[in-house]
C-alpha cells in the first residue's frame, strides 16, 4: 500500500468540491481530509492510500478532476512505497 499526498483546486468557485465528490472514485483511502474555501476558490488537501503508482494515481486523479475543472497535484509521501 503507498501512500501519497493530494490536492485538489478548485479556481472556478462551483462549490462543488469537497469530501463528497471522492465517491467516485473507488480503491483509495482518504486517511486524512482537509477542506478549505475562499470566496472564490477551494481546496481539498488529502493523504491517500491506493496501490497504483503515483503516475497511476495521478493520471486517475486528472481525469476525473479535469472535467470538473479541478487542477490535481500528487507528491508520494517519504516511506510510502
Amino acid at each position: 500500500m503507498r501512500r501519497s499526498v493530494a490536492i485538489v483546486l478548485d479556481s472556478r468557485g462551483s462549490g462543488a468540491l469537497g469530501i463528497g465528490a471522492l465517491t467516485g472514485l473507488p480503491d483509495l483511502r482518504v486517511v486524512r481530509a482537509e477542506v478549505v474555501r475562499g470566496e472564490r476558490a477551494a481546496c481539498l488537501a488529502l493523504t491517500l492510500e491506493h496501490e497504483e503508482t503515483p503516475g497511476e494515481l495521478r493520471r486517475r486523479l486528472g481525469a476525473w478532476a479535469g472535467p470538473q475543472g479541478w487542477s490535481v497535484t500528487i507528491a508520494p509521501l517519504a516511506g510510502g512505497g
